[in-house]
This record gives C-alpha cells, structure tokens and sequence, in this order.
C-alpha cells in the first residue's frame, strides 16, 4: 500500500512541471507572437501624437495671434478714446469761452446803442470854412500852431530845394520837366500845408500868398483875397498848384513883397525848408561868403539870413511863425527860426513826416 502511494505523488510531481513548461511556452509563444503583430500599432500612436501635438501647437500659435492682434486692437480703441475724449474737453472749453464773449459782446452792443442815441441827439457842428480838407479834419491849430490875424500873409519858398529832402534827390530833379518838379514829395507837402493855412482863414480875415525864390510874385493879382470868398481862396489855390519849385532862395525878396502890401499884415506864415542862398541888398556880400559859383556854405547861408533880416524883417506887431520842411545840410537853419519866430511871439513848426 505504502509503494503505490509514493509512485502516484512522484508522477502528479512530474505532470506539474510538464504542464508548467507547456505553459511556459505557450507564454513564450504568445508574446513574441504578440510582439511581432503590435509593432506597427504602436508606431502608429506615436505618429498620431505627434499630429495632434503639432495641430495644438499651430492652434495655440493662431490663439496667441489672435490676442495680440485683439490687444493691439484694444489699445488702439482706447486711445481713439483718450483723443476724442480730450476733443470733446476742448470742444465744451471753446463753447464757454464763446458764451463768455457773446455775453461781452451783447454788453458791448447795449452800450454802443447808448452811444448811439447819444450821439445821434447831438447837433454836428456846422463848419463856416470855404476850403474843405477831409484828410486833416476841420481843426484850427496842430501843436499851438493856430491860424489867426486880421490880415494874414501866407509866404510860400518856391526854390529848387523845395523839391525833396535829400540833396542828391534835388539835383537830380532841377534836370528834370517842370511836371517832375511839381511832382517832388516835399513840394507836394509844401502845397498841402499852404492849403491847411487857407482851409483855417478866420471869418471876417483877409489873405494873401506871396511865392518867391530869387524873385517874389503875390499872388491874386497882387491884392489881399477876403476870406469868405470861394472864389478868391480858390483861385490862390489854383495859382500855387501851377507854380514850379525851382531857382535859389532868397528870402530877402520874399520879405520886401511883404513890405509891399496895403494895408500891412498883422500875421505871418512862412513855409520854407532852410536858410538863403541868395540876397538883394547885398550881392558883395553873397560873393564874398560863396565857396565857388554853384555852392553856398553853411556860414554864408547864416550870414545871409542874419542880414537879409536886419535889412528887410516886418517891423512892429507883427507875429511871424515860420513851418519848416526838412533839408540835408542846414542844421543852424531851425535855431535861427526860432529865435526869429519867439522875438515876433511867434511859433517854429517843424511837423512830422505824416502831415498834413
């Protein structure tokens, strides 16, 4: 009994390991099997990870472009918006300062239709004057220089140098026609001026014009005009635009045309541009104090003046008031008007370039 029992434990011993090696290479056969099919399987997944991967990369790469793009966008927008909004600042800015000046303006235009009506019941003051000037108003006097006098005799320098200021100008025009000369800007002023005079004669006045440069003419034939005659002051006017600024100035001869007026005047105004060059009484002494044929000096020329005063100036009453037009070289010339003028109680004008 005991033998049998020991042969069955060795033969169940036995098929065990049998079937554990048919298993075994069942298991080896199954897996290098199984090996060989799956290769392929498993290249394929890593190749579709790689797909997906690369496709999420791309799409995350356009999601990032995107945003920026947006962003970009965004800032954009909000700076239209700063913009508008700092438009919009000024825009409300301007529309109060406009309400602050059309208020201004509204007060403005209350006052002047104040004014207005004030003005408009204010009776315009009539003008008694027979020469009308608008470009030098209806004024009777300029810096103290007042026209007035009973009798008042306007002595107008004709010489060449009455032409322009400028020597060089002088010269140049003394060849020229006599419609040039009459053209000379300081002629021209020189006829506006003895038109001021004229438009300022006082009622109940008498006038007259004498013209000289070597030699002297009055004017109106000679005679006093009345003032509140048109006819008579504008016939002088139209007497001194015909004459022509031209020859030597010798005042001497415009104050013995003064002498020759009946009855004497009692005031007296002189438009000139500087001292003389030539005198009456005393030719020696012109020759004797001359440089040369053509020039005068400027010590002559106070000679000449000094002596043409002491032999022929108005004597009496008489206020004399001299208007004097610039001239290159002739600086004495205003000291000895004035001086002149303030011992006649008198007045020395030397205007500025813009009148009258």
């Amino acid at each position: 009994m005991k033998r049998r029992r020991r042969q069955l434990g060795s033969n169940i011993a036995f098929l065990d390991v049998m079937a554990c090696g048919l298993g075994a290479a069942i298991l080896l056969f199954l897996i290098v099997k199984h090996h060989t099919g799956a290769q392929p399987v498993i290249e394929d997944a890593v190749s579709y990870d790689g797909e997906i991967l690369a496709k999420l990369q791309e799409t995350e790469a356009s999601l990032n472009e995107q945003i920026k793009a947006v962003t970009e966008q965004i800032l954009v927008q909000e700076s239209q918006v700063d913009t508008q909004q700092q438009q919009l600042d000024e825009h409300k800015a301007k529309q109060a300062e406009l309400i602050v000046l059309e208020l201004e303006i509204a007060r403005e235009e209350v006052k002047n239709t104040a004014l207005e009506k004030e003005v408009s019941q204010i009776r315009p003051q009539q003008t008694a004057d027979i020469v009308s000037d608008q470009r030098v108003g209806e004024e009777d006097y300029l810096i103290g220089l007042k026209v007035a006098g009973q009798r008042i005799a306007v002595v107008l320098d004709r010489s060449a140098s009455m032409t322009d200021a400028r020597l060089v100008d002088i010269i140049t025009r003394k060849l020229g026609s006599d419609a040039h000369k009459r053209q000379g800007p300081k002629w021209n002023r020189a006829v506006r001026v003895a038109r001021w005079l004229l438009a300022r004669i006082p009622a109940q006045s008498q006038v007259a014009v004498i013209a000289f440069n070597e030699k002297a003419e009055i004017l109106n034939q000679g005679s006093w005009a009345n003032s509140r005659d048109s006819q008579q002051i504008n016939g002088l006017i139209t007497e001194i635009a015909g004459l022509v600024p031209t020859g030597a100035t010798n005042l001497e001869a415009g104050l013995r045309a003064l002498g020759r007026l009946r009855p004497a005047p009692t005031d007296i105004y002189i438009i000139t541009d500087g001292l003389p060059t030539q005198i009456v009484s005393s030719p020696g002494l012109q020759t004797r104090c001359r440089k040369s044929a053509t020039n005068v000096s400027g010590r002559c020329r106070e000679i000449l003046f000094l002596k043409s005063l002491s032999n022929s100036a108005p004597t009496g009453n008489k206020k004399v008031n001299v208007i004097l037009l610039p001239i290159e070289g002739d600086p004495a010339a205003a000291p000895l008007f004035w001086n002149w003028t303030a011992n006649t109680g008198g007045l020395l004008l030397v205007p500025a370039v813009g009148w009258p």
